[in-house]
């Protein structure tokens, strides 16, 4: 081979490891913004999982409360009713 063809293949070689590098940087670059996006997705689902647990606990306590609300309104309009059968009775 000639100097000229020797050093031409030199050159596509040191370019072929060029655009190696560059690729497998792409490739560490790319996995390393994945991580950092599921890392980012992990703690807000964490947080919405809070969220979920204080409003479902916020929900029973308001179902019990309208339970017993339901139940001392009957009993007042018991008394009512009583009351009411008095009043016409007398």
């Amino acid at each position: 081979m000639s100097d000229k063809s020797k050093e031409a293949a030199s050159v596509l070689q040191l370019l072929q490891i060029i655009v190696l590098a560059i690729g497998l940087g792409g490739i560490f670059l790319r996995a390393g913004q994945a991580e950092t996006r599921i890392n980012h997705n992990i703690s807000e689902l964490t947080e919405l999982k809070v969220i979920v647990q204080d409003l479902t606990k916020t929900q029973i306590q308001l179902a019990t409360s309208d339970a017993r609300h339901t139940t001392m309104l009957e009993s007042l309009k018991n008394r009512m009713d009583k009351l009411e059968t008095l009043t016409r009775n007398n």
